[in-house]
């Protein structure tokens, strides 16, 4: 049995930022083990790497194995527990002033997900931040919580992964054809359009035809700056179907037309 663990040394975060870094930490747990059941006001995630572990909320029971995420929330009694004969996890507590907001924004939830493979070394990184007692030190170690948390979220098993950036190549090669739509996308990655819905909702956190005006209006937006074409041209070059559509998504996320757009920005 090893445990490893690195605890920020006083309860409230002394800068006025979103997000604090408590502590962090690295288990190899054997049959001996024996995690005491403590409620606890903050944040805690758990990523696991290998074996599986069982986790009690309440009446409700999951299990945590390699490569997923799972957390336990605010005011939550922790209750872990072995599923095998050893099991390996890394782990790291937070708290801070818009932590309900951190909640809600990132879908965090008790049960596991896929997360695909632990970052590590971004979790030494924390613990070695965390012994750094500068406000530089409590800053960056935030800024590593949030950055282990965004992939916490955002990253899948290693399958999904390469669907994922499938799908991604996908739309940065096409999104200039305005016949190119998600129907288009979702016969060319080979996946049914919900399996589509899904893995961009749950990767981009916006539905596929979000995703691709978001390609469209980048290119749209840099031609607008730093060009003098027309808005027509502009629009088709960037994938719209015409100009007329165009100018109602300019406005729709701006609040101004094109040419408002092209003079202010």
């Amino acid at each position: 049995m090893k445990l490893r663990s690195t605890y920020r040394p006083f309860s409230k975060g002394s800068l006025r930022a979103p997000l604090h870094a408590r502590s962090a930490g690295h288990y190899l747990v054997d049959r001996n083990w024996l995690e005491r059941e403590v409620r606890k006001e903050f944040v805690e995630l758990f990523w696991g790497v290998r074996g599986a572990l069982r986790f009690r909320h309440q009446d409700r029971e999951w299990a945590l194995k390699a490569n997923e995420v799972c957390f336990f929330l605010p005011g939550d009694v922790h209750c872990i527990s072995l599923l095998s004969e050893s099991a390996e996890y890394y782990w790291m507590t937070f708290d801070g002033p818009y932590l309900d907001f951190l909640i809600s924004a990132f879908g965090l939830e008790r049960e596991s997900r896929p997360a695909g493979n632990c970052p590590a070394e971004l979790f030494l990184q924390l613990e070695r931040e965390l012994r750094d007692l500068s406000t530089n030190g409590e800053y960056r170690a935030g800024a590593t919580c949030y950055e282990i948390l965004s992939l916490s979220r955002f990253s899948g098993s290693s399958a999904e992964d390469q669907t994922v950036e499938q799908i991604k190549t996908m739309v940065e090669e096409n999104f200039q054809d305005p016949a190119f739509d998600i129907r288009a996308l979702a016969q060319k990655t080979g996946h049914h359009r919900s399996t589509l819905n899904r893995l961009v909702r749950r990767h981009f956190g916006m539905p596929p035809s979000e995703y691709l005006i978001g390609f469209r209006l980048q290119e749209a937006m840099k031609l607008l700056r730093d060009t003098t074409y027309s808005i027509k041209e502009i629009a088709e070059s960037a994938g719209f179907s015409d100009q007329n559509y165009f100018a109602k998504v300019i406005n729709r996320r701006f609040g101004k037309t094109p040419s408002q757009f092209r003079k202010h920005g």
